[in-house]
């Protein structure tokens, strides 16, 4: 069963990178299912299989619940990491849970892809208009309404970090037989 479990987490992460990428979306229609399939698939293990699943499934939802509440994760995000808790379960102990190392991962590779994204020239050049433009607004005295964009940028996807991190929480607990070698409980 192990090795369905890490072929869908592989697929959904596939797909969760592309859509993200292309329409800055991770979508219901990927979320669910998966969530459904890693319970599902958990059920071949049993009543243990399904609380164990279903166990990752929660311990995701509330580790992530503060910051999609602090509005810094989108919904997509939050369910993209909750569908890997329902897949690989609930770590034994839970700081060894798949899902809280995937989501940890991603995060240390989504702030290195947003230090490349910031020295990269463009977003230098955007970062400059946008502090430009703010200060014009500021000492003109006007207020900027909620129509105004002074951002000058596209949204990172986040997804793709996320994806990222989980394959390599994966390749992890392959190479090492845990998700975090160097906290291992072994």
């Amino acid at each position: 069963m192990e090795l369905w479990a890490n072929a869908l987490v592989v697929l959904v992460c596939v797909v969760a990178a592309v859509t993200d990428t292309r329409w800055h979306r991770i979508p219901n229609w990927l979320t669910f299912p998966a969530m459904g399939a890693g319970v599902l698939l958990s059920a071949f293990a049993g009543w243990d299989g399904v609380a164990h699943s279903v166990g990752g499934l929660f311990f995701a939802l509330i580790f992530l619940l503060p910051f999609f509440a602090l509005d810094l994760f989108k919904a997509g995000d939050v369910k993209l990491v909750m569908a890997w808790g329902a897949i690989k379960g609930l770590g034994q102990p839970a700081w060894q849970t798949f899902a809280l190392w995937a989501f940890l991962y991603g995060a240390l590779l989504g702030g290195i892809m947003a230090l490349i994204l910031l020295a990269w020239g463009k977003a230098r050049a955007k970062g400059w208009h946008r502090t430009a433009a703010l200060l014009r607004m500021l000492l003109s005295g006007v207020r900027p309404s909620s129509q105004t964009d002074i951002s000058g940028q596209t949204p990172m996807p986040y997804g793709v970090a996320l994806s990222l991190g989980a394959l390599m929480a994966l390749v992890l607990e392959w190479q090492f037989g845990s998700v975090c070698p160097f906290l291992s409980h072994r």
